[in-house]
Formats: C-alpha cells, structure tokens, sequence
C-alpha cells in the first residue's frame, strides 16, 4: 500500500499527530474528571468513547504508517532499520494496551483507577513517539 503525501510532509504530519494527542488527552481528562467524581456510568461512556477514538484516530494511523509509509522507507533503506522497527513497536504497544483496556472495562463494567494510569501511559508513549518520529523521519 502507498502512502498519501501527508505522511511524508513534517507539517501535516505533525497536524495528524498533534490533533490525535490533544483530543485523547482531552477525553483522558474528562474521564479522569467522571472517575474523581464517582461518576461510574458517564466515566465507563467516556472511556469508551476514548478506546474509540484510540483505534479510529490514532492506531488507525499507525497502521496507515506501518503497512504503507514505513515499508516505504524500509525499501528506501536510507533510514536505519532499527529506528523504523522501534516506531513500529511503539506502534504495537497502542495496540496491545488499548486492547487490555477494552477487554478489562468489559469484564469490570466500570474504569479502575488502573486503567486511568494505562490511557496515561498511553499519552505518553504517544508523545515520545511523535518527537522519536519527527527526530528520525524529519532530522531537518
């Protein structure tokens, strides 16, 4: 699969990226907020809402970058393997963790301080990808 201009342009990349972050942290601080307030149902609505917006936004662009883009630049070999394939891994860690969140919300009915921790982890891992990605696929 070939991947659209915007990926390989740092500017609308980078508009991808940052767009995704704010809104998950945003839904991360309102549930946090619900979860604070013992407000269980609207809090498990908001988590839910949240793994949504994880899988559609932000894996959903992963996955763009995985199975087009980063093969792309595999193929090129301009850029050492090993830094892509850390992207990549990043990659399935959003995968991995966002799943274990739905399947747990699931089985508990309700969002555990725990899973709080977990969508925070997730918005830092994010971050440090971003930068790792721009400092490796955009050195200029």
């Amino acid at each position: 699969m070939r991947s659209g201009p915007a990926l390989r342009q740092i500017t609308s990349h980078r508009a991808i990226h940052d767009a995704g972050q704010a809104q998950a942290r945003e839904l991360t601080e309102m549930m946090k907020q619900l979860f604070n307030e013992e407000r269980e149902e609207d809090c498990l609505k908001t988590a839910k809402v949240l793994i949504e917006h994880w899988e559609e936004r932000i894996i959903a662009h992963a996955d763009a970058e995985d199975e087009g883009f980063y093969q792309e630049l595999l193929a090129e070999d301009k850029i050492p393997k090993k830094d892509i394939y850390m992207l990549m891994r990043d990659h399935d860690l959003f995968r991995e963790i966002v799943a274990h969140i739905k399947e747990q919300i699931i089985v508990e009915k309700k969002v555990t301080e725990q899973h709080i921790h977990e969508f925070y982890a997730l918005l830092t891992i994010n971050h440090f990808h971003h930068k790792g990605e721009e400092d490796t696929l955009f050195p200029d």
